[in-house]
């Protein structure tokens, strides 16, 4: 079979949980004899190449006009007020205009060079939020599947937020056109189909992950707690230094340990003096080293409020790590409470705190529950599990066409 991907943050360079899920699934599918191109309409920041191969998947940048290294520091007031000037002024929209015409055309060079049968595209498209109107995703003909990620109208409508009615309109079109709609989570096309007032079958399709090869000599730290993430309150960090403070009071030796980026000051200030001690800031590492990090703590804690899939919580389990997880969004989905980790609602910071003691202290639960996860990860979350799943509704999908 020969699939398009689409995706706007394939690494290396920086992308979040769809960049990753797209990669793996990519390389995962040359691995099962396909050949696969991977092509996105990047930031007009991004580095790196615009075209390699990774593992066998022949990957293509494409760059809007006015794409310069100007952009690179994305997070700097000066390029973000840049950007916003830009935006305002409309330029940054006549861009896209014109650069969609062209990346239209290079998508279907791409689909006849390499005989493309299917292309899947996620149900968001990252030039979207630099839109003062709405500017549409060309219309490929090809089979077309769309899986939801999520998108702003979906996390806008889990926050209780307004989405802007050409942002809708853009992602609704998207979804109206699609041969097939996939999701990540249940939960996520439950809630996707509501908030685009949806009437049509959606498949749930999980993302999968490579398992770790962890090793047997990696011995558990007595006490450590981790969290992996973007330092986001979407992500339920402050919910979790809330309870930290609990649980270092009562807990002698317990050490939390954050890995990921985000506004480290702001966090540290909701921690009383006696937690703050205990409390070690990692920063982002690479996918390997988290893994071993993981493998060596005794509980992992993701008390988030939005999430599609969950892919920390996962990698957690298969490094035989006993969670703490959402009672929100796709949560029950990942983890099932009391038998392959622990749940709780993100807003009972004193809950969390509760869990977090009980499984610091409870070494038979807590490794039985560790075990019950690793598991249930293996067995249902398998990237080749997972790969061949998708390959096979990508088939059933073609034929229909």
């Amino acid at each position: 079979m020969n699939i398009l991907l689409l995706c706007d943050e394939y690494p290396p360079g920086r992308h979040g949980g769809i960049g990753t899920a797209v990669q793996l699934l990519a390389r995962q599918y040359v691995q099962l004899g396909n050949d696969v191109v991977v092509a996105g309409f990047y930031h007009w920041g991004y580095g790196g190449e615009n075209n390699f191969e990774d593992n066998g998947v022949k990957v293509f940048r494409f760059r809007p006009g006015l794409a310069s290294d100007f952009f690179r520091k994305q997070d700097s007031l000066f390029v973000r007020a840049a950007s916003r000037v830009l935006k305002v002024s409309g330029i940054l929209q006549w861009d896209i205009k014109r650069s969609l015409e062209k990346y239209n055309t290079f998508l279907e060079n791409l689909i006849k060079e390499y005989r493309i049968d299917v292309v899947e595209m996620p149900d968001y498209h990252d030039y979207m939020r630099f839109c003062n109107t709405a500017v549409h995703f060309p219309v490929l003909n090809i089979p077309t599947i769309v899986k939801l990620h999520g998108s702003m109208t979906y996390f806008a409508g889990e926050a209780g937020d307004q989405v802007l009615s050409y942002t809708r309109e853009m992602e609704k079109a998207i979804l109206d056109r699609a041969d097939a709609i996939v999701s990540v989570s249940k939960y996520t096309a439950t809630q996707t189909a509501k908030y685009f007032q949806l009437d049509r079958n959606i498949t749930v399709l999980y993302n999968g992950i490579n398992l770790p090869d962890v090793s047997t000599d990696i011995k558990k730290i007595k006490g450590l707690v981790v969290f992996t993430g973007t330092l986001v309150e979407k992500k339920g960090i402050y919910q979790l230094v809330k309870a930290w403070n609990i649980v270092a009071g009562k807990v002698t030796g317990a050490v939390l340990h954050i890995y990921g980026k985000g506004p480290v000051k702001k966090i540290s200030r909701l921690l009383s003096e006696l937690s703050r001690e205990s409390v070690i800031f990692k920063g982002h590492i690479d996918r390997k080293e988290l893994y071993k990090n993981l493998a060596r703590a005794e509980v992992a804690v993701f008390p988030s409020y939005a999430e599609t899939f969950g892919l920390a919580v996962a990698e957690a389990m298969a490094c035989g790590t006993a969670v703490i997880s959402s009672t929100r969004t796709s949560g029950p989905e990942i983890v099932k409470d009391k038998e392959t980790g622990m749940l709780a609602d993100p807003d009972d910071f004193e809950r969390i705190a509760s869990l977090i003691i009980t499984l610091l202290i409870d070494d038979k639960l807590r490794t039985e529950l560790a075990a019950n996860g690793q598991q249930y990860v293996q067995e249902n979350f398998d990237i080749n599990i997972i790969a061949k799943q998708n390959l096979s509704f990508y088939k059933t999908v073609i034929d229909k066409h």
